[in-house]
């Protein structure tokens, strides 16, 4: 098995998201479809991505750990550019492809 990769979600997004079966947001506040992708790191970044882009948002976050090998199996592809993953489509919610779901304490 490859390492799996994180995203870190908004939970009213993440769970907004179960009734459609995939998730498709990139990033905080922009869909998978203006970006291009869904945003993602290695669990040695997890913390410098919350300091650089959610340290000012008092919702509550997730780190959703996904499975490359999974997503692959769905027919998605992950790419790295410049040491980070990107996720080139939406997020299939399925237990294959989401590893786990941590509630993030900041």
């Amino acid at each position: 098995m490859t390492d799996l990769i994180h995203h870190i979600a908004i939970q009213d997004d993440w769970e907004m998201s179960r009734a459609f079966g995939e998730y498709s947001v990139a990033t905080r506040g922009v869909h998978v479809d203006d970006a291009g992708f869904i945003h993602a790191t290695t669990a040695d970044d997890l913390d410098a991505v919350i300091a650089a882009r959610y340290s000012d948002l008092a919702l509550p976050l997730l780190d959703i750990a996904i499975s490359p090998e999974a997503l692959a199996a769905e027919g998605i592809v992950v790419e790295w550019v410049d040491g980070r993953p990107r996720i080139l489509g939406a997020l299939p919610m399925t237990s294959d492809v989401v590893a786990s779901e941590t509630l993030i304490a900041r």
